[in-house]
């Protein structure tokens, strides 16, 4: 039923709502087992076939976590890679002949004891080598998203690391029920059995409860994620019409320079234009593409490009404390990712600038 209602509600979030839908289903599939699959039709092959789903379902949740954090990710053709393991495991599964509507109903599992023993560790190595790279997209994007959005939170980050989270805890308690299933525990094995059963359940009915309780985790993007995603592009969003905010923003810069202080902050900055943190930091998001550090590091340098000419004796350390940097590690760091090189091989190149002036000062400095 939550399937279901991912599928169609109307939604911004089509592909994410889709793909954790199919992950719901296949999930659905691999617990039914516990309903219909007994010693006599586990060789059979629908449950073959629901072996080889549920290879389906990391690739799946994965791809969930990708499409929320990045809104312009798409599926594209190296993708198809993750349906090995699928493959694999269908003619690994398959009895018989590996033909499902020519196999006798009583053919046995096309795996011996040593290879349904590694079937399921593969299964556990799948699950975890997945999970490692959901917990990468997380750290990277969170990373992302604070450098962008310095002192606010994002109420979708926040769900999927909490679903990241139940979804680790949920499978471990399973690989130890499996663990355990060669010792003589078969006690805990039971117990251990039943909590699964009533966590999925849990879990089931809590991913229920966000889509009551916050629709817009499951209708709608969060604006603020737009211009973060992977295909962004700064240049482009800097060629659109500037909005009123913007551009009191850049007169401001402009006219004041508050980029000259070196203890310049986001929060210090929005106070002298009588604007909270968060809609400058949206403002400098959205109109373009950037976050406030690179934002203010783009005037210091540029006045710096015209300290560097019009003051050919002064030296890079004078003028990197005169725009507002503190060091000059992340002057150069600064420098070099605006300008494409560092300070004193941009004062060399530039022609009209006398090269002894140009290089004693440098040479002094470091």
């Amino acid at each position: 039923m939550l399937a279901v209602f991912l599928l169609a509600v109307p939604s911004a979030r089509e592909l994410p709502n889709r793909l954790l839908a199919v992950f719901l289903v296949l999930t659905a599939i691999e617990l039914s087992a516990w309903l219909w699959v007994t010693p006599g039709n586990a060789g059979e092959w629908p449950n073959a076939l629901r072996l080889a789903l549920g290879k389906l379902q990391m690739p799946i949740f994965f791809g969930f976590f990708v499409a929320t954090c990045y809104s312009d990710f798409r599926p594209r053709w190296r993708d198809a890679l993750h349906l090995v393991p699928f493959l694999v495991a269908l003619v690994m599964t398959l009895p018989g002949s590996q033909v499902p509507f020519t196999s006798g109903s009583g053919a046995a599992l096309h795996l011996t004891d040593l290879e349904t023993h590694v079937f399921w560790i593969a299964s556990h190595v799948q699950y975890y080598a997945y999970m490692m790279a959901v917990v990468a997209v997380l750290v990277q994007f969170r990373r992302l998203f604070r450098a962008h959005h310095s002192g606010d939170r994002s109420e979708v980050l926040t769900w999927l690391t909490q679903l990241a989270a139940v979804s680790l805890f949920a499978h471990t308690l399973i690989l130890v029920r499996n663990v355990l299933l060669f010792t003589s525990a078969t006690h805990v094995v039971l117990a251990l059995q039943i909590i699964g059963i009533l966590l999925a359940l849990a879990i089931t009915s809590w991913i229920a409860l966000k889509s009551l309780l916050q629709p817009h985790l499951f209708r709608d993007v969060d604006r603020r994620l737009i211009a973060l995603t992977s295909g962004a592009d700064p240049k482009q969003q800097q060629g659109k019409v500037l909005s009123p905010q913007l551009e009191r923003l850049e007169a401001f810069m402009d006219t004041h320079k508050p980029y000259l202080d070196a203890d310049l902050t986001l929060a210090s900055l929005s106070a002298q234009l009588a604007m909270t943190p968060r809609e400058v930091s949206e403002l400098l998001n959205r109109s373009l593409g950037v976050h406030f550090f690179d934002f203010i590091n783009g005037y210091r340098i540029r006045k710096a490009q015209q300290l560097l000419l019009a003051q050919p004796r002064q030296s890079v350390t004078e003028i990197l404390y005169t725009v507002g940097f503190n060091s000059k590690s992340s002057f150069n760091t600064a420098f070099k990712k605006h300008s494409g090189v560092t300070p004193s091989a941009f004062r060399v190149q530039q022609p009209g600038v006398p090269s002894t002036c140009a290089k004693a000062p440098e040479a002094f400095d470091y």
